[in-house]
């Protein structure tokens, strides 16, 4: 897996409407600066800084290519095949991800 910089961030958009924000460096005007630009956010307020900084590393566990906190890569219930996925889990968007497009960086 190639290495990415991604910060996440928590605003508070609204009182109490907390939302997680993955953002990717880009090039700043001045060496004092850092400019950053959104890859993907919350679609939903929470009520919980602290619940909005879990689901947003959660989305960035799943930006990585890795199963979100508390689920394994690719569960597998009492009867299924080994070889099914959910479509949401294997497209790399959660319910609650809204994914930037972004043209100049190529994807993970």
């Amino acid at each position: 897996m190639a290495l990415r910089d991604i910060a996440l961030t928590v605003l508070e958009l609204e009182p109490n409407e907390f939302h997680w924000v993955l953002m990717e460096p880009v090039q700043a005007e001045s060496e004092e600066c850092l400019g950053y630009r959104p890859i993907d956010s919350s679609t939903q307020g929470l009520p919980d800084y602290s619940e909005a900084l879990i689901q947003g590393a959660s989305a960035l566990r799943v930006l990585q290519g890795l199963a979100p906190f508390g689920k394994p890569v690719n569960p597998v219930g009492l009867g299924e095949n080994c070889g099914s996925t959910d479509d949401e889990e294997s497209s790399g968007e959660g319910p609650d991800s809204c994914m930037f497009t972004t043209t100049d960086h190529p994807a993970l």
